[in-house]
């Protein structure tokens, strides 16, 4: 094994042969909007990054939301994250319009920055008690934030505009 040890011959590059796009999947069950929907102009307008808002059902009360990507918890704050991929493209899921000014209300973070999740790995539990009960919106953007000015390609079934949880919600190209 040389003088190393066995590990030492840098990273594999298996992923070489597969399809050059990244897949990004739904944090939970939801109606999918675009973005120009989002009742939000900074988010509406694109200038965050392009992705898809999910919208819970109107009689859903907690929400818990997954990891869309594999990755590292880059930021976490109560009402929203940032996941990044090994390959550096970086997920936003803002839980809400304007629920910063809830102050953590009905929100339970299940991980912590610098941790490293799967697709699917819980992030944050939602009560949207306190955001509906002060008439804010409970729309959530999920949204590429890096690479900054990435178009992204929806994967769920556009005539349904409705998602599952862990079900493609949209790709872009990898980044190499």
């Amino acid at each position: 094994a040389g003088r190393h040890g066995p590990g030492l011959r840098g990273p594999c590059r298996a992923d070489e042969r597969e399809p050059v796009s990244f897949l990004v999947r739904a944090p939970f069950s939801a109606h999918v909007l675009p973005l120009a929907e989002v009742p939000d102009p900074v988010f509406a307008s694109g200038v965050v990054g392009d992705g898809r808002a999910l919208l819970p059902e109107a009689d859903v009360t907690c929400v818990t939301v997954h990891s869309p990507i594999d990755g590292v918890v880059t930021k976490l704050k109560s009402h929203a994250a940032i996941i990044t991929s090994t390959r550096g493209l970086s997920i936003l899921i803002h839980l809400g319009i304007d629920t910063v000014g809830l102050r953590g209300r009905g929100f339970a973070p299940l991980v912590e920055e610098g941790d490293i999740v799967d697709a699917g790995t819980p992030l944050i539990h939602w009560d949207l008690g306190p955001a509906r009960g002060t008439g804010l919106s409970p729309c959530v953007p999920v949204i590429v934030v890096t690479p900054p000015g990435q178009p992204v390609s929806p994967e769920f079934d556009e005539a349904l505009h409705t998602v599952g949880i862990l079900d493609p919600l949209f790709s872009l190209p990898d980044v190499d």
